[in-house]
């Protein structure tokens, strides 16, 4: 008895072996170059984000008792969406840890507004100089944010 074998031709081996397309480094300066265009654009949607949830929710906005959970959560949601160009500075993170607390208050149905305001300044000071902090002093914020938003 013989055997035979019978291999198929294999189109994606055969695509790689072809000469033809970019390199891979040149794919990612392209890649790099586009997201750079991205950059001011965000930054200042990050900035506007953030103004808005202090106009409605920091400790000057006379009518934040009346104001929904959902809205601060959804509000910070915009934050977290444009904070890629920040997150050496921590601002993702401050932002996600402020989600958890508008979930917590909404789950006690209540506001905590001394951890809300605690939130704001820290995302403000991070924006600001977060990505100038010593990276231990920025985590010890980051930690101690996560901590008020569980309590």
């Amino acid at each position: 008895m013989t055997v035979r074998k019978f291999r198929p031709p294999n189109r994606l081996a055969a695509m790689i072996k072809d000469r033809g397309g970019i390199l891979a480094k040149d794919a990612v300066a392209a890649a790099e170059a586009n997201v750079e265009a991205l950059r001011d654009s965000s930054l200042a949607a990050l900035d506007a984000a953030l103004e808005a949830i202090e106009a409605r929710f920091g400790p000057a906005a006379s009518g934040r008792a009346g104001e929904d959970f959902e809205t601060l959560y959804t509000m910070t949601l915009k934050v977290v969406d444009v904070s890629g160009f920040a997150a050496d500075a921590g601002v993702d993170e401050a932002a996600v840890s402020l989600c958890a607390l508008a979930d917590s208050c909404a789950e006690a149905q209540a506001w905590r507004w001394d951890a809300v305001d605690v939130h704001l300044s820290a995302l403000r000071l991070l924006r600001n100089v977060g990505a100038s902090l010593p990276a231990e002093q920025r985590r010890g914020m980051l930690d101690g944010l996560h901590k008020v938003a569980q309590r």
